[in-house]
């Protein structure tokens, strides 16, 4: 097995590993939504700020920026290009100097 395939696979698997992540942070969404609708619902009944709603819209935000820095971070490891065989893999002489 080359160092490229080891490299690949490695990324495949942590692509796995954050798929799963990804989709465990997905099961945390509609109790969020809901959340925050209730909280916008009793907002608009009483006037005014209200800490629960902020609370809940600041957790809600964060969520969904996991969420998506997630989703690239899966599609970023998938592909596995080059910017990353790079990172994990230090080139040879040989490499080099054929370059």
């Amino acid at each position: 097995m080359s160092t490229k395939q080891a490299v690949t696979i490695a990324c495949r698997a942590l692509c796995v590993y954050l798929l799963v992540w990804l989709l465990s942070e997905l099961t945390y969404l509609p109790p969020r939504v809901f959340s925050f609708l209730h909280y916008q619902a009793v907002l608009n009944e009483s006037g005014g700020r209200n800490f629960g709603r902020d609370l809940e819209s600041i957790s809600l935000a964060f969520l969904v920026l996991r969420i998506v820095v997630l989703f690239f971070a899966v599609q970023w490891f998938y592909r596995s290009g080059p910017a990353i065989r790079r990172y994990f893999i230090t080139p040879s002489e040989e490499e080099i100097s054929s370059d």
